[in-house]
């Protein structure tokens, strides 16, 4: 049996043939998937790249094909290729004899719609809210209104018509998109998660606590800077950067001696360097761009003091847990399944600079504090483990194969 997956996630056609990607979703990833299913297709958007490309960024394979979509970029250039996209859906959707569509999204949208038009049965991983991804603030667009109700409203007819639904939260996303009465539901079973960084060993943990207590020796830092971290992705502000550089520009204006690193990259890069300069921090600013997953997230987890996550709309946020695995105490917005991860006290409401200036004031100044913190999010991150997640997700795609074959 062929199994479709249709994900949002940009991969690269390499001048070798082969199809990469930077985010997380590599080859090993469709293991679980080629235990249950004969075969995998891809539906995903494919551009064409002339940069070298190691092996291991390699997402096709064995077993592992991709139906290439156009590399469309916003909305406009979506229109455009609209009667092109329809095409190349259909076909792979009249190829395939299962469906797993990872929403909320353009493609998966798209391929819903035409095998509900089939009248097949598919499956859902439900990754995060639009209500809550197109709120004010994250796409200055006059159309942001309209598409926030129209994604809402089919997210809900997805999963109430869903045979399976894969949810990344406990029960956030749950609540407000609920399955069918005869489907069958799952949380936290997150597909990325087999890549996840390897768990903080007991000596990067002792060298965290090491660099707290040095910051605070007779309440004095010595020269040590609060160092701040943050993951995400710079295309929409929906995680929130200029709410970061905000608070940042707080905290030092009432005398904390911190600096913040961003990583990610998108088309808003240029507005948060400019912004952080108009704040006056662009010399406690760093950019670091978009970071391989491996060895440079885990060194840039390690190096940093408190991670920070201010997103006005999140899943189950994939960059949170990571952080939590190194030890990072972590700070994050109340929003879809942050507080299911983080401790009520280390929440702050969203789209709140002055409220999470005053957070990371609190936190900064309490040393055993920050161990208490960093201690319970490499517990709490252990639940995510690639054993415990694989074995759930291999159920949710036994669930998907006995349910695409039932007339």
């Amino acid at each position: 049996m062929n199994l479709l997956v249709a994900t949002e996630e940009r991969f690269s056609l390499t001048h070798t043939g082969m199809i990469c990607g930077d985010g997380p979703v590599k080859y090993p990833n469709w293991a679980t998937c080629l235990e249950v299913f004969d075969r995998v297709t891809v539906l995903a958007r494919v551009g064409v790249s002339q940069r070298a490309w190691p092996e291991e960024t390699r997402a096709d394979g064995p077993s592992v094909s991709f139906c290439a979509l156009p590399d469309y970029r916003g909305p406009w250039q979506y229109l455009r290729t609209l009667p092109e996209l329809k095409v190349l859906v259909r076909q792979a959707v009249l190829q395939s004899e299962a469906y797993i569509l990872r929403v909320p999204g353009l493609v998966g949208r798209l391929a819903w719609r035409e095998i509900t038009r089939l009248r097949r049965p598919y499956a859902l991983e439900v990754v995060s809210d639009p209500w809550d991804a197109l709120g004010p603030g994250t796409w200055p667009s006059v159309f942001r209104p309209v598409f926030r109700r129209v994604g809402t409203s089919e997210l809900k007819a997805m999963c109430k018509g869903a045979t399976a639904v894969h949810y990344v939260t406990q029960a956030a996303l749950q609540d407000r998109y609920p399955p069918g009465k005869d489907s069958y539901a799952v949380g936290y079973c997150y597909s990325d998660i087999s890549t996840l960084a390897a768990f903080a060993s007991s000596q990067t943990m002792a060298e965290r606590h090491r660099r707290v207590e040095e910051r605070t020796i007779q309440g004095s830092n010595h020269g040590k800077t609060f160092r701040v971290g943050f993951i995400g992705t710079l295309a929409l502000m929906y995680k929130g950067p200029d709410v970061l550089l905000r608070a940042v520009a707080l905290c030092r204006e009432r005398g904390l001696d911190l600096e913040v690193e961003l990583a990610g990259e998108g088309r808003c890069l240029e507005a948060m360097k400019q912004l952080a300069s108009r704040l006056g921090i662009a010399d406690r600013t760093r950019f670091a761009g978009q970071l391989p997953f491996g060895t440079p997230i885990l060194d840039f987890l390690d190096s940093v003091d408190l991670f920070v996550m201010p997103s006005r709309h999140e899943g189950l946020p994939r960059a949170m847990i990571e952080a939590m695995s190194r030890g990072c105490p972590c700070i994050g917005s109340r929003v879809g399944g942050i507080p299911e991860l983080l401790n009520a006290d280390d929440i702050v409401p969203a789209g709140d600079a002055d409220a999470l200036a005053e957070k990371i004031l609190e936190v900064a100044d309490a040393p055993q504090r920050l161990k208490q913190m960093s201690e319970r999010n490499l517990e709490k991150a252990r639940q995510f483990s690639p054993e415990a997640s694989t074995e759930a997700r291999r159920t949710f795609l036994r669930q998907v194969r006995l349910r695409s074959t039932r007339p």
